[in-house]
Parts: structure tokens; sequence; C-alpha cells
């Protein structure tokens, strides 16, 4: 995550404009965040010992409940550019989603009992696949008519496709049904948020300064005809 900071920071130097500086920005608190909180984990804190005897970190939860909605903020401003009327009550509404997926999500890990665990998992699941209809029915409608809606539909399925990972990893392992050991889930989940933090960040960033610098690149007699209509 450190490392990743790091590659983060140099292209937030080089913006050329307000909304490559916002992606940049976004995606370099992102693994920020994210250090933070393994770092508190790697010293033994962020986790609390259970009557069962499994060891829960609440620390990651923490973690997703901050840094997943800046990832989504960062994805939607390119759907919604050019339609600041309506872009108020639709990304509260992601963004509420989203941070009652991670507390749904917090109290189905936390919790031993079998029927609070799943009923919690079910209604996290719920608002899983509510942040999926956003993403791919009105945000992407808005994308088709925005400046920036090709990158935003190129980001959105590689974001979603790592996410989709992440309830699979909890069904199967410590925190759902326990088929395999803490050692293997703490490896998985680490590798995706590096996935879904660092390489995608800085991918997305990456196609964000190259869409920027493909606008600037409309040929003269190209912006005439447009300006002429």
């Amino acid at each position: 995550m450190s490392i990743g900071l790091l590659l983060l920071f140099f292209p937030m130097q080089k913006n050329e404009s307000v909304s490559e500086q916002s992606h940049s920005i976004a995606h370099f608190l992102v693994p920020m965040i994210a250090m933070t909180l393994y770092l508190l984990m790697a010293l033994g804190h962020g986790s609390v010992a259970l009557p069962s005897g499994r060891v829960f970190y609440f620390a990651r939860y923490v973690d997703w409940a901050i840094t997943t909605p800046l990832l989504l903020l960062s994805l939607v401003s390119g759907a919604v550019e050019g339609h600041r009327h309506k872009r108020g009550a639709m990304i509260a509404g992601l963004v509420i989603a989203d941070v009652y997926m991670i507390v749904t999500g917090l109290v189905a890990g936390w919790t031993d009992d079998p029927a609070l665990k799943w009923w919690f998992y079910a209604v996290s699941c719920l608002s899983f696949i509510a942040i999926y209809a956003l993403l791919f029915g009105p945000f992407r409608k808005l994308s088709l008519s925005s400046p920036q809606g090709a990158t935003y539909r190129k980001k959105a399925p590689v974001l979603a496709v790592v996410w989709l990972v992440y309830p699979i990893v909890f069904l199967i392992g410590q925190e759902g049904l326990r088929l395999w050991s803490p050692v293997v889930d703490a490896v998985l989940f680490t590798c995706l948020d590096l996935i879904a933090k660092v390489l995608y960040g800085l991918w997305s960033v990456s196609l964000s300064k190259h869409s920027g610098s493909a606008d600037k690149e409309l040929p003269e007699s190209g912006d005439r005809l447009v300006r002429g209509r």
C-alpha cells in the first residue's frame, strides 16, 4: 500500500484539469487510508477476539467504509459530468447504499450467531446488488451523453468484477463458512485490496489522463465544425 501511495503521488503533481485533479486525489487518498488501517492490524490492533475463539478484524470494515465511497465518487464523476442538476441525489443514494452494505457486512462478520450472520449477509448482498443496479442503470445512461462517459463505461465493469470477489471470500472464509484458514483469509483480502485500491487506481488515473489528452487534441477543423453547429 505504501508503494502504491508513492506511485499515485507523482501523477497527482501533473494534473492539467480539475477532473484529472479530483481523480488523482481520490485515488491517492484510498491507499493512504488503507495503509494506515493495515499498519494498525499489523501492529496487533483493529481486531477483537470473539467468544468462539475467532479473531475478527473490524479495521477492514473501517477501511472499506471510507475507501469504497471514494472509489465510487471517482468512478461516477465521469458519468455525471455535464449533468450537475442530477448529481446530488443519485450520488447520495449510491454512497448511502455502499456504507449500508459495509455496516451490515460488519454485523454479519462480527457475530457468530447463525441467524443474525446470514440475515445480515443477505441484506448486505442486496445492498451490493442495488449499487450494481445504479452503476449499470441510471449512471450508465447518464454516461452516454457525458464527455467522460466512455471512460466510465471502461472503468465500471472492471471495478464491479473485482468487488464481486469480496462477498465470495466472506462467504467461504473465516467470517462465513470457515472453509479455509485465517491466513488464507488475510492473504485473499489483502490481494483484493491491492488490486482494487492500487492497481485499479493506477489504471484509472492513467485512463483519465489519456482521456483528457484526447479531448485536448480535437482537430481545429472539427472544433470549428462543432462551434458552427
